[in-house]
């Protein structure tokens, strides 16, 4: 049986000899660890140290190429970003121009914002109790059934469901 000691302080890295006996604390203390002094990672199995160190090499260059590949095609990013940013700002300022009523519009966004986070605090506190989260479950699935019942399975049902809401959509569009 193999003693485990070896493998968890790193001795199969080239420098570990120098690290078990207690020698040499510049290179031997780099390989072992960064900076932390933890113990370096077991060999990967089936290869050599000669075959690791061409991996580490190769993939050095893997990543080298990546860098230059990445930097070249860098700058046509932020200029599409930067466009589409400006586009959006311009919409949004000529939106902001065609409003008339500006203390209207800004008191329904500070109106809507404080109602969806109160509402947010509400449900949260619901959540919060034992048993009404699941009731509540149980109540949408109930009321959903329902509406699928008389609103979806026969087709009357379905055209006059239909016809309610292109009626409504019609009045919210009109105006």
């Amino acid at each position: 049986m193999a003693p485990t000691a070896p493998a968890a302080t790193g001795a199969a890295s080239p420098a570990a000899p120098a690290v078990a006996k207690g020698e040499g604390k510049g290179k031997a203390a780099a390989a072992r660890s960064v900076g932390l002094d933890l113990p370096a990672l077991p060999p990967l199995p089936g290869l050599g140290l000669a075959a690791q160190g061409q991996t580490r090499a190769a993939s050095c260059k893997r990543q080298e190429r990546n860098v230059v590949a990445m930097a070249a095609g860098e700058p046509a990013a932020p200029m599409a970003a930067n466009e589409e940013l400006t586009e959006f700002v311009n919409a949004l300022k000529q939106e902001w121009d065609r409003i008339e009523n500006k203390f209207a519009a800004t008191t329904l966004a500070v109106a809507a914002t404080l109602g969806m986070w109160s509402a947010g605090g509400v449900v949260s506190a619901i959540d919060r109790l034992p048993v009404v989260p699941g009731l509540m479950e149980v109540v949408g699935i109930g009321y959903s059934a329902w509406f699928a019942y008389r609103n979806m399975l026969f087709k009357p049902d379905r055209d006059a469901f239909f016809g309610k809401v292109m009626e409504f959509y019609e009045d919210i569009i009109s105006g």
